[in-house]
This record gives structure tokens, C-alpha cells and sequence, in this order.
């Protein structure tokens, strides 16, 4: 409760602001983490295994990274607003092209138009924050909220509307959805001021620059997990649980439909409702916490959770996902708020640019190694794979904190 009420510190500015941001940030990724809730139906659909069909997706998930860059040196010389709005109109055509397409290389090209349209919110959207809320910390744990609601609606609700009108009129729904918002927030007018709070010097000449090799190699290990499991985790539900759909079975529900998938959606959903929460623990220890120390600690602990999904099934494979989804997504506001402090305001877009290059752009090559791990071993051994990056990550994390030891506490 003293989050919420916190937030009432916010001004009327301030809100506007996240107006803007937290819808942009939802639908970033919900519009990307539609495709992996019917990515069961599409191998029916298209009559390919699921490997091929999840490599439909590879093109989208390394445009929203790599694009991040240019997004973020534009976005440090022009407006941030009408930016988000044209990626969330462009996500929804995308969308719309990717439920009519009838071809395995129409729907890749219309999935990289909504990679292309989702690379514009991380590097424009998180250095507004930066640049005009006061406590950076709190917004972005709340804004994180926004991007988490996505994350854990995504397969939901598209797993819903596929379940009862089939993927295509699901896909065009909600890209017609995207083209609405994108005409409601360009009527929301907000000051882009870089305020007093975000002009001070902070450490950004403090660190030397060899030293963020050790936090850049975590924040793309930290987009590999990220992208592997979101990627595999509606049809890992599918296929590692049963008690979700045996309940479904029993009720007077539509024949012909697949409850499986319903089911599945519906446990991954769940467990990303996990990461919301974890969202606003982060923000809150990121106002209150030495950054580095809570970024290593959330790290270490999301580890035993992802590791413990390739041995487990059905409620216990839920409460492991749900753990790993807890912490893996409540280091982000730290992992933004770290950024942040390191680095110049001038250059700020530019430089969660950077972050979110490494993060989703080289985190997107989780999609083409999880074929020839489940070819050489098993599905599970893939979520073996991602927990051993999680290690590799949290060494990285620790590498960091030692290199930087002889800096100030970094805070916000």
C-alpha cells in the first residue's frame, strides 16, 4: 500500500507522462508475445514443426533490438511522444498484415513490421521517464507494471480470441486495437522538458568504460532468457501440464475448440502476473537500495526458479516459472535505474538505445539456438541451456559490482 501511495507524489505532469509511456509500454509487449500463444496453432496451419514456426518470429525479435539504436540517437534529438504513438500504429498494421497472411514468408514479414514498430518504446519511452519524473526509481517500477500486463495479457488474451473466433480474426483484432490507442495517445499533450533533477551530474564519468563490458554481457545474457522463455513458454504450458486442461475438459464448452492452448495461455499468463508484482518490489528497492547490490541479488535468485522448470510439470512447473518471472522481471526498473545513473542526460535514449540493442536485438539469437538444442537433447533441456546463462549473468552481475567497487554508492 505505500507504493500506491506514493504514487499520489506524482504531479499532473508527471501522470501525463506515464499516460504516454505505461500504454506504450504494455502494448510493446503484448503486440510481441502474441505470436508465441499461437504458435501451436500455426503448426497445423502452415504444416511445420514447431522449431520452424518459431523461427517465423526470429526477424521481428531482432529488428525490435538492433532498430533500438537509431530509434535512440533520433529520439535524443526529437520529440519522444509522437515517436511512441508510430510505433504502436505500426505494431497494429503489422499485427492486422500477420492474421491475413497465407504463406510462412508473408507472416515473417508482417511479424518484422511489428519488430519494427516495438523497437521505438524502450529507447524513447524509458529516457522520457528519465528525463521528467522525479522518482525515476517509482515510475519506472510502475511503467514496468504496464510492460509486465502486456506481458502476461499477451497469451491470455490472444489464446482466448484464437480459441474462439481462430488465430487470424485473433491477430487482426488486436492490431485494430493498436491503431485505435495510437489515435488516442496522440491526443494526449505532455512537456518533454528535461527537468532540473535529471540535469545533474551524476556518475557517469565515474565508471570506467571497460568495466560496462561486465554489465552490457549481463544485459544481453539477461535478453536471451528473456526471449527463449517467453518465446517457448505457452507451448512448454501446453505440453508439461495437464491439470488446467483436464478442468477446462470437464466443463460445457464449445466442441472442436483446443482447450490444451486455452489452458496453456492461461497458465502463462498467470505466471508473467508474477513479474507485475516483481515490478513494483524493483522500483520501490531501486529508490530505497545501492543499485548494483539489488541488480546482483534478483538475478541470483531468479535462477533456481528457471532452473528447476526443466525438471518439473504441472502445478510445480507453474510456481518454478512464476518465481523466475518474480525476480527476472523485477531487476528491470533496477537495470534501467543503473543505466540511468551512469549516464549522461544528453545521451540518454542513446544509451538504453544501447541496452536494448544487446538486450532483444542479440538476446533474439535464443531463437535460433533452441532448435538444435531440442533436435541434439529435449525441450527440456533447453530451459537447462537458460538457466546455465542465468549463471553466466549472474557472474557478469558480480563482475560488475567488483570493477565498480571504488565508485560511490550509485543510488537514485
Amino acid at each position: 500500500m505505500n507504493i500506491f501511495r506514493r504514487m499520489r507524489e506524482f504531479s499532473d505532469e508527471e501522470h501525463r507522462i506515464l499516460l504516454i509511456t505505461s500504454p506504450g509500454h504494455f502494448f510493446t509487449h503484448f503486440f510481441t508475445l502474441t505470436f508465441p500463444a499461437i504458435t501451436m496453432p500455426l503448426t497445423v496451419a502452415f504444416g511445420m514443426p514447431l522449431e520452424q514456426v518459431v523461427k517465423l518470429s526470429f526477424y521481428m525479435y531482432m529488428l525490435y533490438g538492433v532498430l533500438a539504436l537509431p530509434v535512440g540517437l533520433l529520439a535524443d534529438r526529437w520529440r519522444a511522444k509522437p515517436m511512441i504513438v508510430a510505433g504502436v500504429l505500426l505494431m497494429g498494421i503489422g499485427l492486422i498484415a500477420a492474421g491475413l497472411s497465407r504463406t510462412p514468408l508473408m507472416m515473417t514479414l508482417a511479424l518484422a513490421a511489428v519488430g519494427v514498430g516495438a523497437s521505438v518504446y524502450h529507447p524513447a519511452g524509458i529516457a522520457l521517464i528519465s528525463h521528467t519524473v522525479r522518482l525515476r526509481g517509482l515510475a519506472l517500477g510502475v511503467n514496468g507494471v504496464f510492460g509486465s500486463l502486456g506481458i502476461a495479457l499477451a497469451p491470455l488474451i490472444t489464446g482466448l480470441l484464437a480459441w474462439a473466433f481462430g488465430w487470424r480474426a485473433a491477430l487482426v483484432t488486436l492490431g485494430a486495437v493498436g491503431l485505435i490507442t495510437a489515435a488516442i495517445l496522440h491526443r494526449v499533450r505532455v512537456d518533454e522538458t528535461i527537468r532540473p533533477h535529471a540535469k545533474r551530474e551524476e556518475l557517469h564519468g565515474l565508471v570506467n568504460p571497460w568495466t560496462l563490458l561486465f554489465l552490457f554481457a549481463a544485459v544481453t545474457l539477461g535478453g536471451m532468457v528473456y526471449r527463449g522463455n517467453m518465446l517457448l513458454l505457452p507451448a512448454y504450458m501446453e505440453l508439461k501440464t495437464t491439470f488446467l486442461a483436464d478442468l477446462l475438459a470437464r466443463l460445457p464448452l464449445p466442441e472442436g475448440r483446443s482447450t490444451p492452448t486455452l489452458a496453456a495461455g492461461i497458465l502463462a499468463s498467470v505466471v508473467m502476473f508474477a513479474g507485475l508484482f516483481g515490478q513494483l518490489v524493483g522500483g520501490k528497492l531501486a529508490d530505497r537500495y545501492e543499485l548494483r547490490r539489488a541488480y546482483l541479488w534478483f538475478h541470483a535468485l531468479s535462477l533456481p526458479g528457471v532452473l528447476l522448470m526443466a525438471f518439473t510439470g504441472d502445478v510445480a512447473l507453474v510456481l518454478c516459472a512464476g518465481a523466475y518471472g518474480f525476480f527476472s522481471f523485477g531487476m528491470q526498473p533496477i537495470e534501467n535505474s543503473l543505466v540511468a545513473a551512469i549516464t549522461a542526460p544528453r545521451w540518454r535514449s542513446t544509451s538504453f538505445a544501447v541496452k536494448f540493442v544487446l538486450n532483444f536485438g542479440l538476446g533474439s539469437a535464443a531463437v535460433q539456438l533452441i532448435a538444435p538444442i531440442k533436435h541434439a537433447y529435449s525441450l527440456e533441456m533447453v530451459y537447462v541451456f537458460l538457466a546455465g546463462l542465468v549463471l553466466l549473468l549472474v557472474m557478469c552481475a558480480a563482475g560488475f559490482a567488483v570493477a565498480t567497487r571504488r565508485v560511490p554508492a550509485i543510488r537514485n
